[in-house]
């Protein structure tokens, strides 16, 4: 009922445009997301996979990692859209009556996230995924400025071609599991795939996953599929920038896992996925460091940001070992609360001012100290500073690949991340104390209520220092299952202690 009731939820949101009725309505449809959610997530760490409906939803450990971080993210989202948007009107940007519009879009995207990550069924998750896209694509261009619209006009071409990718591999999947056991309703069902993958024809199973990749891989951001990304992170509303950059990039990426899970259950094996991972992680990962070192503007630098990290976990992932997919799970939850929540921030600060542009943006913590705070600690979060959680994630990741005999690129993937972690302290060091333009800022008084916006970012700092054994033990599940039940987790139940 999860999904049902949270796509109720945003039908709910188009019964009054008045602020304090969408208040009450999100703080109601906030407590069901989080209960249900965590009442799901629970039960999927504790008892097993579940599952609703006759099996028509079904979570694992994997789907419950990502149910975590949609509620999270998407309740911190909603909660910051309540004093965001209400500015918004204020100033006239939008009309009080499309705010119930604005809720009710983004409620729908999170619906269709959750649908992603609740689906066992490899062609509806291609619908769910491609909902996605429609939800996403009218809340980028919600300001019906040239710029966003443009920006949501590329965003839907191109991830709907990328996608249609997506669909010609599932209908060849189709096709190879129709071979072994007919072509009914369950020729697409995950949970059976897994069971029959060893008579699967190996030639077909490794075109699909080509085109599964290049298609969701356009959703993800990898390079070269990633022009659409920049534009719509830098256009849209902040928060739903946050939803798109720690959220719906890592539900684009599950399908991908959801794949490369498959293939490895495969005669192929994991090391054809495995490499194409790797690849397309190490070369986002090179070419983002440019265009971080170059930019003026301060979301479409979040944004690069974001492929940079997605490139990241798709090494760790693609790299296989134990604790190079254990560092991928936790990048991918870091990465998740980090973007997020600099998303947030700045985007409180870019509506303060009326900028985006960095070099018109300084001084913040002369005159903004709480802001500037949270700034600081999301620069040395997002760019995996110790003791922050990031650290010990890319060091996993960096390990991982000397472990496999890839010296090369652990050093060249360091020189990257150093060169990167240099840009980000370049342009945000200039914004926090550099001295303050004679630019007027909007009045808007600061007082310690802005700092619950430096929540996630406080838990990328509070993970990095403790692990706690329930969460440790929950990340092993994950890494099992991605590892095809290969016993991960003996190998992993004491890694934290190892950082």
């Amino acid at each position: 009922m999860l999904v049902v009731t949270v796509f109720l939820g945003a039908l709910c949101m188009l019964i009054s445009s008045r602020q304090k009725v969408l208040k009450i309505l999100n703080s109601i449809a906030l407590i069901v997301l989080l209960v249900s959610t965590g009442n799901t997530v629970f039960r999927v760490f504790t008892e097993g996979p579940q599952s609703s409906w006759g099996g028509f939803f079904y979570w694992d450990s994997l789907s419950a990692l990502l149910l975590c971080i949609i509620a999270f993210i998407g309740a911190y989202v909603i909660l910051f859209s309540f004093s965001y948007m209400e500015e918004e009107v204020n100033e006239g940007k939008i009309s009080q009556k499309r705010l119930s519009w604005y809720y009710f879009w983004i409620w729908m995207f999170i619906a269709t996230m959750l649908w992603v990550v609740s689906t066992p069924n490899l062609g509806l998750l291609w619908v769910g995924i491609e909902a996605t896209t429609l939800a996403t694509a009218l809340l980028v261009g919600f300001y019906r400025e040239k710029a966003a619209v443009e920006a949501a006009w590329k965003y839907i071409i191109l991830c709907t071609v990328g996608i249609s990718f997506a669909l010609l591999g599932t209908l060849i999947l189709y096709a190879a599991s129709g071979r072994v056991d007919g072509f009914g309703l369950s020729a697409l069902d995950w949970r059976f795939l897994v069971e029959i993958a060893p008579q699967l024809d190996p030639a077909l199973v490794k075109l699909a996953f080509i085109f599964a990749f290049i298609g969701y891989g356009t959703k993800v951001g990898f390079v070269p599929m990633h022009p659409w990304l920049p534009d719509a992170h830098s256009q849209a509303p902040s928060p739903v920038s946050a939803l798109l950059s720690g959220v719906l990039l890592n539900c684009a990426l599950y399908g991908i896992l959801r794949w490369h899970i498959l293939v490895g259950k495969t005669t192929l094996g994991t090391e054809f996925s495995g490499k194409l991972l790797i690849a397309f992680g190490m070369i986002s990962l090179g070419v983002m460091m440019a265009f971080i070192l170059l930019q003026k503007d301060v979301k479409r630098l979040l944004a690069y940001s974001s492929v940079e990290h997605m490139g990241i976990i798709a090494l760790g992932f693609g790299i296989g070992t134990p604790i190079a997919v254990w560092g991928a799970c936790f990048h991918l939850i870091f990465h998740a609360l980090a973007k997020g929540n600099l998303f947030v921030i700045i985007g409180r600060l870019v509506q303060m001012l009326g900028t985006r542009q960095i070099l018109r943006i300084r001084g913040i913590m002369s005159f903004l100290p709480y802001t500037g705070l949270i700034m600081l600690m999301g620069l040395l979060a997002i760019t995996g500073i110790p003791p922050f959680g990031t650290f010990t994630s890319k060091i996993s990741i960096i390990t991982g690949l000397f472990e496999e005999g890839l010296p090369f690129l652990g050093f060249l993937m360091a020189l990257f991340l150093a060169v990167i972690f240099a840009g980000f302290l370049y342009h945000f060091l200039g914004m926090l104390f550099g001295k303050p333009s004679e630019r007027k800022m909007k009045e808007n008084a600061e007082g310690a209520q802005v700092l619950w916006l430096g929540i996630p970012v406080l838990l990328v700092f509070a993970l990095g220092i403790f692990v706690p054994e329930s969460l440790n033990q929950a990340l092993n599940q994950v890494v099992d299952l991605i590892m095809g039940g290969g016993g991960g987790y003996g190998e992993l139940k004491n890694i934290t202690k190892l950082f």
